[in-house]
């Protein structure tokens, strides 16, 4: 007996689901509102869905249903005859299925457009070909040869497909079928059964490929939907990682557990959200990219090193035609040659980019415009040549007027241009960059008094108290190397380094040999040995007075001035740094006018070089550096000095002063105020360097603290450069309780 469901019932009537389930539940009325047909009785169901059967419907259903039916046996049989009466060339010959499985016709396709099909309770989405990995092509291609196999069946037999897939499973189990189908069959099993296989799976299996493959074939590509799909990895709950990031993108670099404790578990709860577990914290924290983490974390040259770059190609250009300079620490420390006390060099380093060779360099105190001029120079005069292009940080040593003013500036009126890096970027500069770590790094390792990131912490502390210690003492530390024998040892570094380093970027090849190789005839001498002396004297721009041009605190005379130049006209000088005998005139186009001599100094009875004028203001800053570190440290004295119990007296400020002067509530009896405290407001007072070895400011009366204060704000007036802790007490006790009280009653 034939059973139909509602489904079956409306498609054969042409109307509406709804009246159909309508007429079912509550039968037929007529117009009076009498029943006519009585309600449909079920006679099975299939889930939650009722099942009828045929003689139990109306007529008019039967009859619709009868009809439907034939016209879809018709349909049917019309289709069985077209295929039957086909020609024989519209169907595909029997293909050999391992020829099948490497040919062209079945290659991996082009990207489609993603689709999804659903065939034996699978769900299978298109994916190209470039998303698949190793295992799901093989399986593809396996199972396209399976496919293959049973279309062959079908099409020689003319079985069903359902017949020759359960004698290919049949085959199979029994080791009958040839070893290709063998091997595609174990291919296309993605998660084979552990008990072994069975007839019915098999089946199942094979049935199950050939749908999907018939699914293929009918949007152009047999093994579309043959490839396994493979479970996606459920990324992290983004309102998660927002939270972390949050936290983490700090420059402070909090740890995980930090984060998760301090940041995310209070964020979330204020949310009203539950917070992820520490374990989650970590597992966000490794599954961001470094770009993603890292910024805010870590900024300017650090995070632009996790950033993708761009390697600049030179091979274009010729020797001399870039040279790239920069200044480095040494990191060791040597004997200064001018107070014999152990320092930190700075070395600066001209390179030619195309080869790599060092072909100037110099050591000074600190980085500075002199440094750079003096490195510039010994390049210049290694080479005689002049570069087409220099570049360099955006230091003040390489970018300050005696090098780069566009009129005076050394290297302009060469016509060398001058190319500067982005701050903060010395990406950009890693030819020279990567050249400390090769060179001069090593050559401060084989110095006891190395301080390099590789060195020892507490070694590198023993060794400068051993320093320091010799230094107070006068004697000769054993540990510090000479300054001459550092700049021997840097010299044979460098053409050790031009000679023998065999460098990867030159395939191998020294810095020497790119250099001969590479270098350009016309570009040596062009600079004479008068126009090297010349070239690298810094130039400084003045207003003459009657003959007299004042430079650096000198003042050099040169009377045809007076006459050859109109009132007011400014001139360029040029001088050397290192001696200070005379200057050289030029005007602002560039004529020679004549030589300046030096005529006088009003703070000097001898020329001052400008080299001695930088190495004085070094020293003055040194001096006033340390002369605040002084004052911090007997303010610290004065201000938190407190005496033992134990003892019946204290010493402070050198002077031995009883306890009940400096209790908080001194007796009147035993300890009487000065008389100068006592005086009225405008009277001579105390002063205050006998108030403060007295008593504390905390423990006197207004009118003492007033005294002082009146003191020591006359000596300030007078040009007096007062203490931190008087000057301090000058600015801030008229705005405290006891200053604005005790003003207000004076008042």
């Amino acid at each position: 007996m034939k059973l139909y469901s509602l489904a079956d019932i409306q498609a054969a009537l042409d109307i509406t689901l709804q009246a159909v389930s309508k007429r079912a539940t509550a039968g037929r009325k007529n117009r009076k509102g009498e029943p006519t047909e009585a309600p449909w009785t079920p006679a099975g169901k299939n889930g939650k869905a009722a099942l009828y059967a045929f003689d139990s419907l109306p007529a008019d259903i039967q009859a619709a249903i009868t009809a439907s039916e034939a016209r879809a046996e018709k349909k049917a049989e019309i289709d069985r005859r077209k295929a039957l009466t086909a020609p024989a060339a519209a169907l595909p010959p029997p293909l050999d299925p391992l020829a099948v499985a490497t040919s062209d016709a079945f290659a991996p396709r082009p990207a489609k457009v993603p689709g999804v099909v659903k065939k034996g309770g699978q769900v299978r989405q298109a994916k190209p070909d470039g998303e698949l990995t190793d295992k799901q092509r093989a399986a593809r291609d396996a199972s396209v040869v399976l496919c293959r196999a049973i279309d062959d069946a079908v099409y020689s037999t003319g079985e069903s497909v359902k017949t020759c897939c359960g004698e290919l499973a049949a085959r199979l189990l029994d080791d009958s079928a040839s070893q290709t189908l063998h091997k595609a069959w174990h291919a296309s099993l993605t998660k084979p059964r552990k008990a072994g296989p069975t007839f019915e799976g098999v089946m199942r299996h094979l049935q199950r490929l050939h749908a999907l493959y018939l699914k293929g074939c009918e949007a152009g590509d047999a093994g579309l939907y043959l490839a396994p799909g493979k479970r996606e990895k459920e990324g992290h709950d983004p309102i998660h990682v927002r939270a972390f990031l949050m936290y983490f993108c700090n420059p402070n670099k909090p740890d995980v557990a930090k984060v998760w404790r301090d940041g995310m578990v209070p964020y979330l709860k204020a949310q009203g959200l539950k917070p992820p577990s520490y374990s989650t914290a970590c597992a966000i924290e490794k599954s961001l990219p470094v770009t993603v983490k890292y910024r805010g974390r870590m900024t300017g040259s650090a995070y632009r090193a996790l950033l993708p770059y761009i390697s600049r190609d030179v091979s274009m250009f010729k020797a001399n035609d870039l040279w790239v300079g920069d200044g480095h620490s040494f990191k060791a420390k040597v004997q200064s040659p001018i107070h014999g006390n152990a320092f930190v060099p700075e070395v600066t380093v001209i390179i030619d980019w195309v080869s790599r060779k060092v072909v100037g360099w110099s050591v000074a105190l600190s980085e500075s415009t002199i440094a750079v001029s003096d490195a510039f120079r010994d390049a210049q005069l290694r080479t005689r040549a002049r570069p087409l292009i220099y570049y360099s940080d955006n230091g003040s040593g390489q970018t300050g007027k005696p090098i780069d003013h566009e009129i005076t500036g050394s290297l302009v009126r060469q016509g060398i241009e001058h190319h500067t890096g982005r701050p903060g970027n010395p990406q950009g500069r890693g030819v020279i960059e990567r050249w400390w770590q090769t060179v001069l790094i090593p050559l401060a390792a084989t110095y006891p008094t190395f301080t390099g990131k590789k060195a020892d912490k507490e070694t590198v502390r023993k060794i400068g108290n051993e320093v320091t210690r010799a230094q107070r003492s006068g004697e000769d530390c054993r540990l510090l190397p000479s300054f001459g024998q550092f700049i021997i040892d840097l010299e044979q570094a460098i053409e050790r380094y031009n000679a023998t380093h065999l460098h990867s970027a030159l395939n191998g090849l020294t810095p020497n040999q790119v250099y001969e190789a590479r270098l350009d005839p016309d570009s040596i001498g062009a600079v004479s040995d008068a126009e090297l002396e010349q070239l690298w004297m810094p130039e400084e721009i003045r207003t003459p007075d009657r003959g007299l041009i004042e430079l650096f605190n000198n003042k050099y005379f040169l009377p045809s001035m007076v006459s050859e130049l109109p009132e007011g006209e400014t001139v360029r000088v040029r001088f050397d740094i290192h001696r200070a005998e005379q200057v050289w005139v030029y005007s602002m186009e560039g004529r020679y006018i004549g030589q300046a001599e030096w005529n006088g100094h009003r703070k000097s009875a001898f020329p001052v070089p400008h080299v001695e004028n930088k190495r004085q203001e070094r020293a003055k800053g040194i001096k006033g550096r340390a002369q605040d570190n002084i004052d911090r440290a007997n303010a610290e004295l004065i201000a938190t000095h407190e005496a033992p119990k134990a003892t019946r007296e204290i010493v402070l400020n050198g002077q031995v002063v009883p306890r009940e002067r400096v209790s908080s509530k001194p007796a009147k009896a035993e300890t009487p105020a000065p008389q100068a405290i006592r005086a009225p407001i405008g009277e001579r007072a105390q002063s205050a360097s006998e108030i403060a070895k007295t008593v504390r400011r905390t423990d006197r009366s207004a009118a003492e603290n007033h005294a002082e204060w009146m003191e020591l704000k006359r000596r300030q007036e007078a040009g007096e450069t007062l203490p931190t802790v008087d000057a301090n007490f000058v600015l801030r006790w008229p705005g405290s309780n006891q200053g604005r009280a005790y003003l207000k009653r004076a008042g």
